[in-house]
């Protein structure tokens, strides 16, 4: 993580990184996604709430899973715990011993599906789990999301959108313009190509705009802590079992429960 990264990371609250898998990467998470397709359900309750602008034709599909998934397919997925290129933003925001605190997960979107309001921001954040501060010539951060950008997401498509800079920010976000009714404007909808990771502390204002690209939209979203802090229920949301013993040290080592790291 060079010095724009961390100030880009601390201005904004996000990074994109370009081009972080190659195709036959990208293709291959797929794969694995498409011969698990049975198991991906569209969510129960609508994420637009009371919004106008974030109504749609359909819901959200969700997948989980992957990294018990039968080999060769949860093998891209146990990979993408230690990219090369992530793991040293992840240890720079959240130091060395960083954990896995849920997922991954898999959210698709079909054309005409709903979008999910805006949510989080620095005023909202009351526990020490999702705060974000800068002190001492370093960033300290807690659960922060990489997003797997496995479709492309070009402008106007929907998808991922943030508040930049709201990770800090003094006030509540209003309403309406976690609906997307409203200020429009001071919402970007973050655009990438397949292969493509953005990066952000949940601490920052974010949601997920309505979908109207004919193709499907696929993210696979990781969410890590520091390897002191938890904000799920557990370590991970895939009870534990046998195939942790089965990864890598370097991959069971981010699957870790949550405690002080020592040398």
């Amino acid at each position: 993580m060079n010095e724009d990264d961390k100030y880009l990371f601390d201005l904004n609250g996000y990074l994109i990184l370009r081009q972080v898998l190659t195709p036959d990467e990208v293709a291959e998470l797929n794969a694995g996604i498409d011969h698990h397709a049975d198991g991906m359900k569209a969510i129960e309750r609508s994420l637009s709430g009371d919004s106008r602008a974030m109504r749609g034709t359909s819901r959200r599909k969700d997948l989980g899973g992957m990294l018990a998934w039968e080999r060769p397919f949860c093998e891209p997925f146990r990979k993408l715990l230690v990219h090369p290129r992530v793991k040293p933003i992840l240890e720079e925001v959240l130091g060395k011993g960083y954990r896995l605190d849920h997922g991954p997960g898999l959210i698709a979107m079909d054309e005409g599906c709903e979008g999910g309001t805006l949510h989080g921001g620095g005023v909202e954040r009351g526990d020490i789990s999702e705060a974000y501060f800068y002190k001492n010539d370093k960033i300290y951060t807690g659960l922060t999301v990489v997003e797997y950008l496995l479709a492309d997401e070009g402008p106007g498509d929907g998808g991922v959108a943030v508040v930049p800079g709201s990770h800090k920010a003094n006030l509540a976000c209003p309403q309406s313009m976690k609906f997307w009714d409203s200020h429009q404007e001071h919402v970007l909808e973050v655009n990438g190509q397949a292969g493509d990771v953005v990066i952000f502390t949940e601490t920052l204002t974010h949601g997920t705009l309505p979908w109207t690209a004919k193709h499907q939209r696929r993210a696979v979203l990781y969410k890590f802590s520091p390897g002191t802090l938890s904000y799920g229920s557990g370590p991970h949301e895939v009870a534990y079992g046998d195939y942790i013993e089965d990864m890598t040290a370097e991959e069971r080592a981010v699957m870790e429960a949550p405690h002080i790291r020592r040398g």
